[in-house]
């Protein structure tokens, strides 16, 4: 008798630990969790501007942790994906041929030194036979009052040198190379009429500039000609930064672990308390 009734025991005790492991991981009152101060995520995203390169799955692989890496298939161009946070880290990025082998070699790639609190845009640049991966540090410091910080990046080959600016304004950047970018500017906030010359001719896109944030705007080629596009890089410091031309960065950089874990410690707990009946049924015949 005394061996049985130590395994009865024994089953509760289990049954008990698995369910406070079950009550921290859903985070229920009374329970205090001692949780580390957490560092700061890196902020990546990536970008297609090279206007005659074809559609590429962008790789992101992680010098650390495979389990951070992740792939990004069907990116063309002129997407700009939005913002993945990320945890600091060296991060190797290549691009293949859309439904290439992973196992293929690159067509280009880079390494990223991802620091905490800081953003990167690692693009794709220039025409597929000089084609470049730039790693461009994205700013998120708050501009000074009353103003707000502009760059110009130049993916159009329509517009192989461009003056950027506002209508009848200062020009803000001025003789932007194509497959290059400018330096963030302050600039007046407000709402702009953004004027884009090259070689006697303009195409103007709206523009309105909030306090505290950044902004790129950004040349490419759409349809018949030039399509300036804007992106709000960030909104201060302190702010997750947001804003995409276009969506291309799906999903998270791994799995999301506790749900899983909840998962596992209800199956426990479950079948722990079917091995206390069944022996407790056992005992009573």
């Amino acid at each position: 008798m005394t061996p049985r009734r130590f395994s009865i025991r024994a089953t509760r005790a289990a049954v008990a630990a698995v369910l406070a492991a079950l009550l921290l991981a859903l985070g229920a009152p009374g329970v205090a969790v001692a949780a580390p101060a957490a560092e700061p995520p890196a902020y990546l995203r990536l970008a297609h501007l090279s206007p005659d390169t074809p559609t590429v799955d962008v790789y992101v692989d992680s010098a650390a942790d495979p389990a951070r890496s992740f792939v990004v298939q069907g990116v063309g161009y002129g997407a700009v994906s939005q913002y993945q946070p990320l945890p600091p880290d060296s991060y190797v990025i290549s691009m293949r041929a859309a439904g290439a082998e992973a196992s293929s070699p690159p067509v280009i790639s880079a390494t990223v030194d991802a620091r905490s609190g800081a953003a990167y845009t690692v693009a794709g640049t220039g025409k597929s036979s000089d084609l470049g991966l730039s790693v461009l540090d994205d700013k998120l410091d708050i501009p000074p009052t009353g103003k707000a910080s502009v760059r110009v990046i130049n993916a159009a080959l329509s517009v192989p040198s461009a003056d950027v600016g506002p209508v009848n304004g200062p020009v803000w950047a001025k003789g932007v190379q194509f497959g290059t970018e400018t330096a963030y500017v302050d600039c007046p906030l407000g709402k702009w009429d953004l004027a884009v010359s090259s070689a006697g001719t303009s195409t103007t896109v709206p523009l309105t500039l909030q306090e505290n944030s950044t902004y790129t705007v950004l040349l490419i080629d759409k349809g018949k000609g030039l399509e300036p596009q804007i992106t709000r890089d960030s909104t201060g410091a302190g702010t997750v930064p947001s804003g995409a031309v276009e969506t291309g960065l799906g999903g998270a950089a791994g799995p999301d672990l506790l749900p899983a874990a909840v998962a596992a410690a209800a199956v426990l707990l479950l079948a722990g308390l079917g091995v206390a009946r069944s022996r407790r049924g056992a005992r009573g015949r």
